[in-house]
């Protein structure tokens, strides 16, 4: 097998794979995900491969910079099988420089063999879904493995793997202040002591239709208050700050050159191809239009026909601008004006960048936003208000 770490990375574009498959669902997710006694490992993985054939053609012109393994939980796919699409990606796209390949996987598989033949499949970077490291808390989120097991996982993982990442909830049933505050001691550890580069922190929302939406409703399920769930985020950038891990984005922290380099790529507007039940796509054109497509949640439905959208979006050039400023207030990459303006200037005119330029320069007056050459970026205070930014933003380009 080719080694996919050596890829391209000019003009970049990137390839997200959705396993779908769960032991067990999350009370709090609303992802497309699939419950199964026998997971189907090799019909699942040939018609992602049926997929990715018969959409090759949508990344002409781009080097595929990255290659993402998200679910569901896509560890629980058979190493042979993750090996037969990785090698399709290979055939497909072809090798080159620069590749990030990475995938998502729960503590209780962080075994040694594991972790060996993923190494061995090419994937250099782990994303670990941790969520805490509190039995309590873990019981209530529903997680299929204990404090313990998610902080040796860790650990291991960063013995075998170039790079690791871990997730964090805060802000979840009952949660309180202190255990919070245990979480956030155990990733310092992991930082200072194993070499942890890369954090991600997500505030638990609670989506309509999920085990908890209906839980909340009859009053079993109770969060902490805005201004617990205020605290609880402004103790977590302290300590990332703490151990030197940046905040980038809204809920992500890396070591410098660290970030996440597929994640990224959606909050630049690049490109990415998006194949599996539930996937998203951005296609991008010249004249700065875009076309969203998004799969078919329903397993039985994807495999009807693989690669047939559900849903499809033409975005106008004014749209795609509107939303690659919505993106740009949302992490430290921030909006490159230069960029935009060479990409979306023959198809918006003069007169709405005019005014888009307006609206940052009061940001940046207010303290939200701040100048580095012609990029504009969130200052650390705008990124806690970042979804007021972004609808600004947005408002901004399409009035």
């Amino acid at each position: 097998m080719r080694d996919l770490r050596n890829r391209r990375s000019d003009n970049p574009a990137g390839i997200y794979v959705h396993i779908p498959f769960c032991e067990r669902l999350c009370p709090y997710c609303d992802f497309a995900v699939s419950i199964k006694v026998e997971i189907p490992h090799r019909e699942y993985a040939e018609a992602v491969i049926v997929e990715l054939r018969r959409r090759r053609e949508e990344l002409d012109g781009f080097s595929v910079a990255t290659l993402y393994f998200g679910g569901g939980t896509p560890s629980l796919l058979a190493p042979r099988w993750l090996e037969r699409i990785v090698d399709e990606v290979d055939a497909l796209f072809g090798p080159g420089e620069g590749m990030e390949v990475t995938m998502e996987a729960n503590p209780n598989q962080l075994t040694g063999e594991n972790l060996a033949r993923w190494k061995g499949l090419g994937i250099e970077r782990l994303s670990i879904g941790c969520q805490s490291f509190q039995d309590r808390h873990l019981r209530a989120l529903r997680r299929n493995h204990d404090g313990e097991q998610a902080y040796e996982g860790v650990v291991r993982a960063l013995g075998v793997m170039d790079r690791v990442s871990m997730d964090l909830m805060f802000a979840g049933p009952s949660q309180t202040m202190e255990e919070w505050e245990a979480d956030l001691e155990a990733m310092q550890r992991l930082v200072s002591d194993h070499g942890l580069d890369h954090v991600s922190a997500y505030n638990l929302t609670i989506e309509p239709g999920t085990a908890f939406a209906i839980r909340q409703r009859r009053g079993t399920v109770k969060v902490p208050d805005h201004e617990t769930a205020a605290a609880m985020l402004e103790r977590l950038v302290e300590a990332c700050q703490e151990v030197g891990l940046r905040r980038y984005e809204v809920s992500n922290f890396s070591v410098p050159r660290g970030e996440s380099e597929h994640n990224s790529s959606y909050w630049r507007g690049r490109p990415y191809l998006g194949v599996g039940v539930g996937a998203h796509s951005l296609r991008v054109f010249e004249d700065g239009a875009a076309l969203r497509r998004a799969n078919p949640r329903r397993y039985d439905r994807y495999m009807e026909s693989p690669g047939e959208p559900a849903e499809i979006e033409d975005l106008s050039p004014e749209d795609h601008l509107a939303e690659r400023l919505f993106l740009g207030a949302r992490s430290r990459f921030g909006i490159d004006m230069e960029e935009l303006r060479e990409r979306f200037g023959q198809s918006v005119g003069a007169e709405l960048f005019e005014h888009i330029e307006g609206v940052l320069d009061d940001l940046v007056e207010r303290g939200w936003m701040e100048r580095a050459g012609a990029v504009i970026r969130p200052t650390n205070r705008g990124l806690d208000f970042s979804d007021s930014l972004a609808q600004w933003l947005f408002e901004a380009a399409v009035e």
